[in-house]
């Protein structure tokens, strides 16, 4: 996920818009991973795998997930071009799952924080 422009900014300014409340962005496999100001990282879907995949037309959580290590399988999707499984990228505890990954692909399948975010983590030391 990349940081937004100054014209994004602006753009958004004057259409009421509200950049997400992220610091310290990284992406990895996929998967960005932004640190919330309570300290807790919030993972979701990063724009090179609509690039690499096409339209995502299928969405499940690979296993029940309470805690997690770098490189667990996170979240399995099909798209148009290709099937993968996105992984971890940080570890932790899981405190939140987004409940609507898989129930309406088409919300997925915009890049927007809001709706393609996967998992919320509480790192661990």
């Amino acid at each position: 996920m990349a940081k937004v422009s100054l014209w994004t900014r602006i753009k958004n300014f004057f259409s009421g818009k509200k950049q997400p409340a992220f610091t310290d962005i990284h992406v990895k496999d996929g998967i960005w991973y932004a640190k919330q100001a309570d300290g807790n990282y919030l993972l979701g879907i990063d724009e090179s795998v609509y690039q690499l995949m096409g339209k995502i037309t299928f969405a499940d959580f690979p296993t029940q997930l309470d805690k997690i290590q770098v490189e667990d399988d996170l979240l399995d999707i099909e798209g148009d071009k290709s099937v993968e499984t996105l992984k971890s990228p940080i570890a932790g505890i899981v405190i939140a799952k987004n409940q609507d990954i898989g129930k309406d692909i088409e919300t997925l399948n915009k890049p927007d924080p809001k709706a393609n975010w996967i998992v919320k983590v509480q790192p661990t030391s």
